[in-house]
C-alpha cells in the first residue's frame, strides 16, 4: 500500500470516529497533495463494504472496553489506532471495489471463450453472466448465473476468488469447473477441479471449507458442503457438447439442457424433477434426449409454454 493510501486509511478510520474534530489537519494533508485527495475519495467511497463495518464494529466494542480501563485518552488512541489497522487490514478489498466491473453474458445455446487481462482463459455456457473485478491485490468474479469453465492465471500475489450467492472458490493457478443451479430449489455451486487446487467455501459466516485438487467434485448449498466425489478430468463435457454422469436429477439435466438450447424445457411437477438419470448425454440434442429418456422412465412430452413440457 503507498504512503497516500495508508495515511487517508487512517484518516478515515479517524474521522468515523463521532470524537474527531481536527477537520483542519484532515483538510491540510489533503491539500498538500492531489495525489492526497485522491487516496481519501476512493477509501470513503467504500466505506460501507461489509469488511471494512464488522472490523468497524468489533473495533467499537474494543474501543469500550478499553475506556473502562484505560480512561478516555488512552482509550480513544487505541480506538483510533485500531480503527486504522482494520482499514489498512481490508484495504485489498476496498481498492477491488473501486475497480469498474467488465460483465460478460450468453444467451441460451450460446458458448464464448473469453480472455481476461491477467491472462486467464474462460468458457461461458449459455445463459451464463459472470462480472470481473482485477484489482491490484485480489482478483475477483462473481457468477450470478450459469456455468463456466476457468484457467487462472498463476498469480501468488493476487489471489482469484469466484463468488456467488451460495459460496465461493478461491484459487492461485489452476482449472476448474464452476456451475450455479437453483433448479426447484436453493441456489447451489458446484466446483469440479482439473488442474491445481481449489478451495471451495459455502456462503456464512460460520463455515466449513474444503480444499479438492484434480478429478475431485463437491457442492455447496444452504451453508453447507457435500461429501467430496471423483470424476474423470479427461471425459467429454460440456464444452464439446456433451454430459457424462452416474446420477442426476432430471431438473439438474433439464436446467442444463436449457443453457445448451435456445428451445424452452419444463417439468411440470416436482416428483418428476427429482427422477433420477445416468448415462452419456448429447446436450446439442436436447427434444431428442428428453424423447428418449421419456421412453425409459416413463414421462411424457408435449409441445407447449413454447417449447417442450415433461409429465407423467
Amino acid at each position: 500500500m503507498s504512503r497516500a493510501r495508508r495515511t487517508a486509511a487512517l484518516w478515515a478510520a479517524r474521522r468515523m470516529d463521532p470524537a474527531f474534530h481536527d477537520e483542519a489537519g484532515f483538510e491540510a494533508w489533503k491539500s498538500d497533495d492531489p495525489a492526497n485527495a485522491q487516496a481519501f475519495d476512493q477509501v470513503w467511497g467504500v466505506n460501507q463494504d461489509s469488511a471494512l463495518t464488522e472490523a468497524m464494529r468489533l473495533s467499537e466494542q474494543r474501543r469500550a472496553a478499553g475506556r473502562r480501563r484505560a480512561g478516555p485518552i488512552a482509550a480513544l488512541a487505541g480506538g483510533v489506532l485500531a480503527c486504522g489497522l482494520a482499514v489498512a487490514l481490508a484495504w485489498p478489498q476496498l481498492q477491488l471495489m473501486t475497480v469498474t466491473p467488465v460483465a460478460f453474458e450468453t444467451a441460451r445455446g450460446e458458448h464464448r471463450a473469453i480472455a481476461l487481462a491477467d491472462g486467464t482463459k474462460v468458457v461461458l455456457d449459455g445463459d451464463t453472466r459472470l462480472e470481473v473485478r482485477l484489482g491490484v491485490g485480489r482478483r475477483e468474479v462473481a457468477l450470478s448465473k450459469g456455468e463456466a469453465f476457468f484457467d487462472v492465471a498463476h498469480d501468488e500475489a493476487r489471489p482469484f476468488t469466484v463468488k456467488t450467492a451460495a459460496g465461493s472458490a478461491r484459487v492461485l493457478g489452476t482449472a476448474f469447473d464452476l456451475e450455479v443451479s437453483d433448479e426447484r430449489g436453493p441456489e447451489r455451486l458446484e466446483l469440479s477441479v482439473h488442474r491445481g487446487r481449489v478451495r471451495l467455501a459455502p456462503d456464512g459466516l460460520i463455515r466449513r471449507t474444503a480444499v479438492l485438487t484434480p478429478g475431485q467434485r463437491a457442492f455447496a448449498t444452504e451453508g453447507r458442503l457435500s461429501k467430496v466425489r471423483t470424476f474423470d478430468p479427461s471425459a467429454d463435457d460440456w464444452r464439446s457438447g456433451w454430459l457424462e454422469t452416474d446420477g442426476v436429477s432430471l431438473g439438474r439435466l433439464v436446467e442444463r439442457l436449457n443453457r445448451a438450447s435456445d428451445r424452452r424445457i419444463v417439468i411440470a411437477d416436482t416428483e418428476l424433477a427429482r427422477q433420477r438419470v445416468a448415462g452419456r448425454f448429447r446436450m446439442d440434442e436436447p427434444a431428442a434426449l428428453v424423447r428418449n429418456l421419456a421412453l425409459v422412465h416413463g414421462f411424457e412430452v408435449r409441445e407447449g409454454q413454447g417449447g417442450l413440457v415433461l409429465s407423467r
